[in-house]
C-alpha cells in the first residue's frame, strides 16, 4: 500500500519505478492518493486499485515566506496528520497490507506493518536557530521503518539533505519514470521547441512560474512548449510561438522532452533526477524561499547541462 504528498507531482513521478519494480515481483500494490494524483498515475497503472485518500491542507501566500507559512499551517498538519493515523489503522484493517510505503506523508505508517518512507530531506537546510523544525521532521522520520534515499551511497545529488544519524536509512539510487534506454533509442527525434516549461510545485507558486515563463518566451519571441497543471490550464495559454499541454500521458511527455532543447522548471529533486535520466539541458528557478531548491541550486550550479536563475535572474537573462 502507496501514497505520495500532495506537493506538485515530484512525489507522485519518483515512486512510478518502485511501482513498476512492484509489480514486476508480482505484488499487488494499492495506492492511495487524491483526484489529481489517480489521473497521473492511471496514464502507467490503468488497472491498479486505488483508494481515494486526501492530500495535505497546504496554503501559501505565494511571497516566499516559507517559515511563516509552514507556522500558519502547523495546527491544521498537526490535526491532519492525527487524523491520517486514524485513517490508516482502518486501511490496514480493510486490506491488510504486507509492507506500507510513504513518499513524505509523515501519516501514512502504521505500528501493526513495516512502514517505509521515501526521503531525501533527512536534515532541513533552515537556519541554525529553527531547531524545532529539525526536531519535529527526525521524530516524524523515525516513525518508519525504514527510510529509502533516492540517491547513491556518495550523496552525489541530495548533498547534506541526506545527512542524518538515523540508522534505518538506505540510498537506493536515483529514481525517474523516465528510463534512460527509452530516451537514448529515440535520439533521432528533431528539435521542435527551444525550450519546455514544466509547471509543478504547490499553489500559487506553480501559477506564478507559468506566468513567468509565458511573459519571458513572449518576450523573447521563443518557439515553446509547456506542460500545465490541469487545475490552472487554459486553452488562452496557446499562442503563435506557445504550445501548452495539459497532463500529457508518459509517451507524449517523453517526445516534448526530446523535442526540446531546454527545459525550464522549478529546481525540485525529483525534477533533477529527471534531467538526469533525460540529459536535457535545464534553466531551473527556485521556488522563492524554498530552502531545499535554494540549497541543491547552489550545490549543482557547476553543473554542465544546468543553469539555475532566481525569477527575477531569469527575466533579465538572455535566450
Amino acid at each position: 500500500m502507496l501514497s505520495p504528498l500532495n506537493w506538485g507531482l515530484g512525489h507522485v513521478s519518483r515512486t512510478v519505478p518502485i511501482i513498476q519494480w512492484l509489480l514486476a515481483n508480482e505484488n499487488e500494490v494499492i495506492i492511495c492518493c487524491d483526484e489529481s494524483q489517480e489521473r497521473f498515475y492511471r496514464n502507467y497503472f490503468p488497472e491498479i486499485w486505488y483508494v481515494p485518500h486526501a492530500g495535505y491542507p497546504f496554503e501559501f501566500n505565494g511571497k516566499g515566506n516559507w517559515t511563516l507559512d509552514i507556522l500558519k499551517n502547523f495546527s491544521s498538519l498537526h490535526l491532519f496528520l492525527q487524523e491520517e493515523n486514524r485513517i490508516m489503522k482502518q486501511l490496514v484493517e480493510k486490506f491488510n497490507p504486507d509492507l506500507i510505503i510513504s513518499d513524505q506523508r509523515f501519516g501514512f505508517v502504521s505500528k501493526q506493518v513495516k512502514s517505509i518512507i521515501i526521503s531525501h530531506q533527512l536534515n532541513l537546510p533552515v537556519p541554525k536557530w529553527n531547531v524545532f523544525a529539525k526536531m519535529w521532521n527526525r521524530k516524524l522520520l523515525s516513525a518508519f521503518n525504514e527510510i529509502w534515499i533516492p540517491d547513491n551511497i556518495s550523496q552525489e545529488y541530495s548533498g547534506k539533505l541526506s545527512n542524518g544519524k538515523l540508522k534505518n536509512k538506505h540510498f537506493i539510487g536515483t529514481c525517474s519514470r523516465f528510463k534512460k534506454t527509452a530516451i537514448e533509442n529515440s535520439t533521432s527525434i528533431k528539435a521542435e521547441f527551444e525550450y519546455l516549461g514544466i509547471i509543478s510545485g504547490p499553489l500559487p507558486y506553480s501559477k506564478q512560474l507559468l506566468d513567468l515563463f509565458i511573459k519571458k518566451m513572449t518576450q523573447s519571441n521563443q518557439k515553446a512548449a509547456v506542460i500545465v497543471p490541469e487545475e490552472i490550464f487554459d486553452t488562452s495559454l496557446n499562442s503563435a510561438i506557445i504550445t501548452a499541454i495539459p497532463s500529457p500521458s508518459h509517451t507524449e511527455f517523453i517526445n516534448l522532452l526530446l523535442k526540446s532543447k531546454t527545459v525550464i522548471s522549478r529546481a525540485g529533486y525529483s525534477t533533477l533526477m529527471d534531467l538526469i535520466a533525460t540529459k536535457n539541458k535545464g534553466i531551473l528557478i527556485p521556488t522563492p524561499g524554498q530552502s531545499e531548491q535554494i540549497y541543491l541550486s547552489k550545490l549543482h550550479k557547476e553543473h554542465p547541462l544546468w543553469t539555475f536563475k532566481t525569477e527575477e535572474e531569469f527575466l533579465q537573462m538572455d535566450l
